[in-house]
């Protein structure tokens, strides 16, 4: 059988032009694992591949949501455990590539088939965060679920709402939905990447790459967005990058702020990304450094088990 390659990293760490490298050597396709790309109104903002980058290698589960969806985790695991076993089929190799660590720990440690969550539900945690902040949603977080809470490394509002919808959706904690669960991909059979910039360099490319979007249409596509009145607790809506447009639209800000607001929040959030995606299981993962990316690609070459 052939490996499934899974590279994960923090925005704009270059995982995208990576993967296509290592699918041309391999003979793989590339399959989205994150959470913002898999949305159709988010083309440019959520930087997903290129058109070049597409056409040299086929992608997939890349904005085939629509932006009105709560697309969870689970649901990406139904979307893509298939496609990861039609490509194994064909004899091709997965190359799953992203920043959503979620995702990843997901795919190689399994996850619990928890219920939908009411919208209603959602709409009250998203209040909760909007009017107290992230001091009073996580202090919510540990009375629900204090085990799951205290897996939270810092201020992750994604994360926690998770565990208090979950908590108050189901009248369970979702460390006990989490006690059962099944690896879509037994980590042996894969082979786990992250790409591991310097901090100054991966911040310098943060900031030039905002520009790039906002050059390559990223205002205009912020206000298709806002135009389709979407409820703000979406997830597509909390994006980094789009949602310090809207004090923009609102004319609450100048459009350099509103820039510099978002640049300053993506590396806050590029931060939260490498402290996840270095502590967390599994063990045997490879923190790649640009010098490192070639002996990867090498060593996946002609891998089977």
């Amino acid at each position: 059988m052939k490996p499934v390659i899974c590279i994960a990293g923090p925005t704009a760490s270059g995982k995208s032009a990576y993967a296509v490298r290592v699918a041309k050597a391999v003979g793989g396709e590339i399959i989205n694992a994150d959470a913002l790309q898999v949305y159709s109104d988010l083309h440019i903002l959520s930087a997903r591949p290129t058109e070049d980058e597409e056409s040299r290698v086929p992608h997939h589960l890349f904005g085939h949501v629509a932006g009105d969806v709560r697309y969870s985790t689970g649901e990406w695991l139904r979307d893509v455990e298939p496609l990861i076993l039609a490509c194994l089929a064909r004899d091709v190799v997965p190359v799953l590539v992203g920043g959503t660590g979620l995702y990843f720990r997901a795919l190689l440690q399994g996850i619990a088939d928890i219920p939908p969550i009411d919208d209603q539900t959602q709409r009250e945690t998203a209040q909760l965060l909007d009017e107290d902040g992230i001091g009073a949603l996580r202090a919510l977080a540990e009375r629900l679920d204090p085990t799951a809470t205290a897996r939270v490394l810092g201020d992750d509002p994604q994360r926690l709402q998770r565990i208090v919808n979950v908590a108050r959706g189901t009248s369970r904690a979702l460390t006990a939905w989490q006690a059962n669960t099944r690896s879509v991909v037994p980590l042996r059979f894969a082979r786990y990447c992250v790409l591991t910039p310097p901090r100054e360099t991966l911040y310098a490319r943060i900031n030039a790459r905002y520009d790039e979007m906002l050059r390559g249409g990223g205002l205009e596509e912020a206000r298709r967005v806002f135009d389709l009145n979407y409820d703000p607790s979406l997830p597509m809506m909390k994006a980094i990058g789009l949602r310090q447009l809207r004090s923009y639209f609102k004319g609450l800000s100048s459009l350099d702020e509103a820039i510099e607001d978002a640049k300053r929040e993506s590396r806050r959030f590029a931060k939260r990304q490498m402290t996840w995606f270095r502590n967390q299981p599994p063990k045997g993962k490879l923190l790649l450094t640009d010098a490192d990316k070639d002996a990867f690609l090498e060593s996946m070459t002609g891998v089977s088990f």
